[in-house]
């Protein structure tokens, strides 16, 4: 992989992390580079940025992935840093979006959380996990960690997986009242606004009227 470490954006929740937290955008919703927004949505087109062409191991990874791909990003959590205790917006199996994460480079003493549960998530493994509920992460260690983290669609391809009963699963998570966040919401529609591509607009106009009713 060949980057420039310029290439590196920092992380747009700035309330949500102490430290650096950077992303290299290798998929985004208008396939720029400096789009590191993500949308949770099954209708908006996403496109390969740039950067993806100089990463080809990257691409041999997502094409084992036979399910629409939406946001494709390297995110890498500074050793010392900390994100903070949030949740993401209908990310979650339930509701038609899988975000996979595989840690690239990590460490023992990186503590990721969700639900308050410690998880171990170690280099080159899949993991699944739930969005919608509450998760943070530590970095306790002397090395910056890096995830590739990919947003997906659910599609037969996710379900059979899900289903592989040689998949280890440790739990079923389901949090149904995230849902109805409205401050979540606002923070979305904020986001949105933000991105300000006649997708985002849309969304961000879909939820302003859900916080309407």
């Amino acid at each position: 992989m060949q980057l420039d470490a310029g290439a590196w954006k920092m992380h747009h929740q700035k309330l949500h992390y102490d430290g650096g937290w950077t992303v290299l955008s290798l998929r985004s919703l208008d396939g720029s580079s400096n789009n590191i927004f993500t949308a949770v949505t099954d209708s908006a087109e996403h496109f390969d940025t740039p950067l993806l062409d100089h990463c080809p191991y990257m691409r041999s990874v997502l094409d084992q992935f036979h399910c629409p791909l939406n946001t494709v990003r390297l995110m890498k959590l500074n050793a010392g840093a900390i994100i903070k205790e949030h949740r993401d917006i209908e990310l979650n199996y339930e509701n038609g979006s899988v975000r996979f994460h595989i840690p690239v480079i990590t460490h023992q003493d990186v503590e990721f959380y969700l639900d308050h549960e410690r998880l171990q998530l170690r280099e080159g493994e899949c993991w699944y996990l739930n969005f919608n509920l509450p998760h943070s992460i530590i970095n306790n260690s002397p090395v910056d960690r890096i995830h590739l983290v990919i947003d997906a669609n659910v599609n037969d391809w996710v379900k059979n997986i899900f289903s592989d009963g040689s998949i280890s699963n440790r739990k079923e998570f389901d949090d149904p009242g995230v849902n109805n966040d409205p401050t979540t919401k606002k923070e979305m529609i904020f986001l949105f606004r933000q991105m300000n591509t006649e997708t985002s607009k849309r969304l961000a106009d879909e939820l302003e009227k859900e916080l309407e009713n």
